[in-house]
């Protein structure tokens, strides 16, 4: 591995997916408020999700 990267988990697993409802309209409506809004998203899901030793292993983009 390359720069210190983890290695994906292996066993039981659990899987975290979230949605933001409305996130469509939210987009049309005011695409720079929804921008801030999901880098505060994925920043507490980042946290969280480090926090028990998780591994992230794919934002929404």
């Amino acid at each position: 591995m390359d720069g210190g990267e983890l290695s994906p988990p292996s066993g039981v697993i659990t899987f975290l997916f979230t949605d933001i409802e409305g996130s469509t309209r939210r987009w049309e409506a005011d695409a720079v408020a929804m921008r801030a809004a999901l880098a505060v998203h994925d920043q507490a899901l980042r946290d969280a999700v480090e926090g028990q030793a998780g591994w992230l292993f794919q934002a929404h983009r």
